[in-house]
């Protein structure tokens, strides 16, 4: 039997059993879930908790929210199918303008931690007259940053409906960059965005084809062609194809409405019938115009281009006797319908990232950082301190793009907005993952405005106060409580202004809170006697971001470990309950 002996060097000192390195990978991997389930109840929570308040995003507007972009508002339309619009009138009933809501149809484009729902208000002539917040579940104080600025709200004024949609260029919100961005998008992709028919939502299907193509066995879109339906047997063969007026005549009426016709095609591309698939007349009026014979072969024999081109009027077509208004709607939509089936394929819109010169800046503050971080340039005083005020001149007061608990909460609520805002993602990534991987606490020493405006005034005292041990030890418990209250925040949706609990945004002071701005002065002094004590004891982020670092001894558990398990666990409870 082998007994493995102790090693000793020849001071006579017990030579330490190496570590297993792969152990460390293995721990430390562990500590990294943890942060991702915590982060996943977050976004989990978040869903259930938008999904009941989903309701509340299509919102009422009322005659007097109205007023300020129409003074003589006096009543409101029902709502218009074909853009989702309303029409404001005054009291003799005249049109004074329209407004659409971005909610739902942007409600997955977020800010910070949420959708915003906007109204556009438009005049008679299609021009914006003014955009405002109806609803939000973004954070209110950038919510209340947008609020404060008439020049953003303002901005699309005077703009078509087709500007305003390829509008991208409009200045964001200093404190609010992704709020504001986020609205803006929002409308872009409201005004831009596909108009389905919400009168006729059905698709043709085959018993109504089997009409016309008794052998039909499916459909399939054409490939130059998708609005045009090929008709095809169960061999594969194409018996001929099929279009449907709707959604491009749901604006002609009828007798109390618009219809939607089915259109036949033979092999050769040539009309064979028509039929009416559902209007919105009532009988017997829409019996009459689908029970009368001689009107559909009035379009026999006729391609789509020559449908598409075919003035009714010019060609003295005649309605149905006792449906005129219905058949003569029929009539009218079916070139309506023809010529929107031959609109070629429209390319799905590439939602791109969008670098701004605020993005091209801050990736350049962390290009340097790097190289001062992973140089000895960090060991030169002049290059320190001259970074360190870059820091806090540009990424702060210019910038005010910094990692905060509001900013990584909302991210795991509502998705990481990395096409709008790539510089600041940039920032939150290297945040994140540089300490995972190499050691290095990259953002705290060298990326942090608020961490350089501690380390310029450390040591400027002729004294300093270093509190005692047991204190330094309660005092540290200070970002793990803050931690836990971010957990319970961002799983309850507590009217909590995360923001408020750290100094970040006092660089933006003119629009920060006064619990900001007092959290930053008071640090500022406290890390003035005691040094870096802000980044000690109160900053939960950094705090977060020190738990991430790999290590030498990473892979030994330790209280920390236990604090980050007690947190996942109080997320798992508010999860359950």
């Amino acid at each position: 039997m082998n007994v493995e002996l102790p090693q000793f060097d020849p001071t006579g000192r017990k030579i330490a059993k190496p570590r297993s390195r792969w152990r460390g990978f293995v721990v430390h991997g562990c500590r990294v879930a943890l942060l991702a389930a915590i982060v996943w109840l977050l976004r989990d929570q978040h869903l259930r908790y938008q999904a009941q308040q989903a309701a509340r995003d299509a919102a009422e507007v009322s005659v007097d929210q109205l007023r300020g972009f129409f003074p003589g508002a006096a009543s409101i339309s029902a709502w218009e199918v074909e853009r989702g619009e309303r029409r404001v009138l005054d009291a003799d009933g005249t049109e004074l303008g329209y407004f659409v809501q971005t909610s739902p149809a942007s409600d997955k484009i977020v800010g910070y931690s949420g959708p915003t729902n906007v109204l556009i208000a438009f005049s008679p002539d299609d021009r914006v007259v003014g955009m405002q917040i109806l609803s939000s579940r973004d954070t209110r104080e950038h919510v209340a940053d947008v609020l404060k600025d008439p020049k953003f709200l303002n901005g699309l004024n005077g703009l078509t409906w087709d500007e305003a949609a390829r509008k991208t260029d409009l200045d964001a919100v200093s404190g609010a960059t992704l709020t504001s961005l986020a609205i803006l998008e929002s409308v872009a992709q409201r005004l831009g965005g596909e108009k389905p028919s919400l009168k006729f939502p059905q698709p043709i299907e085959l018993d109504e084809v089997r009409n016309f193509f008794p052998e039909a066995a499916a459909l399939r879109p054409s490939e130059d062609r998708p609005a045009i339906l090929e008709v095809v047997d169960a061999a594969g063969k194409r018996l001929g194809s099929v279009f449907r007026t709707s959604p491009a005549a749901d604006s002609v009426m009828g007798y109390q409405g618009p219809t939607d016709t089915l259109v036949a095609l033979g092999p050769d591309g040539k009309s064979i019938g028509i039929s009416l698939r559902k209007s919105y007349d009532n009988e017997p009026y829409v019996g009459y115009a689908g029970g009368d014979y001689s009107f559909p072969s009035l379009f026999e024999g006729m391609t789509v281009e020559e449908l598409a081109q075919l003035d009714p009027k010019a060609e003295e077509i005649e309605g149905v006797s006792g449906a005129t208004m219905t058949s003569m709607a029929m009539a009218y939509g079916i070139p309506k319908g023809a010529a929107a089936a031959l609109a070629p394929p429209v390319e799905p819109q590439q939602r791109r990232v969008v670098f701004g010169v605020r993005d091209y800046g801050v990736i350049a503050v962390l290009a340097l950082a790097c190289v001062i971080g992973f140089s000895n340039l960090r060991g030169k005083r002049w290059v320190r301190v001259g970074f360190q005020l870059l820091l806090i001149g540009y990424l702060g007061f210019v910038n005010g793009d910094m990692v905060s608990q509001a900013l990584l909460v909302g991210w795991s609520q509502a998705g990481v907005p990395w096409r709008i805002a790539p510089g600041l993602v940039a920032l939150s990534a290297a945040a994140l993952l540089v300490p995972v991987f190499t050691k290095k606490q990259l953002y705290c020493n060298h990326l942090c405005p608020y961490g350089a405006a501690q380390q310029l005034i450390r040591g400027r005292l002729p004294w300093s106060w270093h509190p005692p041990a047991r204190l330094a030890r309660g005092l540290a418990l200070i970002p793990l409580a803050l931690l836990a209250l971010v957990v319970v925040v961002g799983m309850t949706h507590a009217k909590v202004n995360l923001a408020g609990i750290e100094p970040f945004d006092a660089f933006v002071f003119w629009i920060a809170g006064g619990a900001t701005i007092a959290i930053a002065v008071g640090g500022l002094i406290f890390a003035a006697v005691t040094p870096m004590a802000y980044c000690r004891f109160g900053c939960p982020t950094g705090q977060l971001l020190n738990y991430l670092r790999f290590h030498a001894q990473a892979e030994q558990f330790t209280k920390r470990d236990w604090a980050a398990i007690g947190l996942l666990l109080l997320a798992v409870v508010l999860w359950w309950v």
